[in-house]
């Protein structure tokens, strides 16, 4: 399997984006590579996309774990004892054997190959994979366990 990369982030440091994770993520910008400019004709019309990347920072031993607590979570003032033990496939960790991301983030505007959008929890210099538009009616019925509900109600 070979992923080519279609664009990267600009802007938002290491450091801001974990201090705003939780608070609706950054401003930045997703710079499209020239090749694939084209590609984003209409993307102006959506309010809302979806991002995937590459989380280029997990390391080969990250993509070895499975089970982990969900840490940033301990950021906001949770004791590690108070989050459960968790498959990574149950989280939004980075902490995976693909490390891919996966974010809804508000277009702001479209000028030439670049897209300024808001709520972006990636950092500069992550690989952008692919981008779509967020249609809002799917899914329906959407359930989250217990244990999620309780520690965002908390934040």
């Amino acid at each position: 399997m070979e992923l080519r990369p279609i664009g990267v982030v600009i802007g938002p440091s290491e450091d801001e984006v974990n201090k705003n994770m939780w608070k609706g993520g950054v401003k930045g910008i997703i710079k499209v590579y020239k090749e694939f400019k084209e590609g984003l004709i209409g993307i102006e019309n959506f309010s809302h996309i979806i991002v995937v990347s590459w989380l280029h920072k997990i390391t080969e031993d990250q993509r070895k774990i499975l089970v982990v607590k969900p840490l940033r979570m301990a950021d906001l003032g949770f004791k590690l004892s108070e989050l459960p033990t968790l498959g990574v496939f149950a989280l939004h960790s980075p902490v995976r054997p693909n490390p891919i991301g996966i974010t809804i983030v508000k277009l702001i505007k479209r000028q030439d190959n670049l897209l300024f959008v808001d709520g972006l929890d990636l950092y500069d210099g992550t690989p952008i994979l692919d981008l779509k538009g967020y249609y809002p009616y799917l899914p329906k019925d959407v359930r989250v366990p217990e244990w999620s509900k309780k520690l965002h109600s908390e934040v």
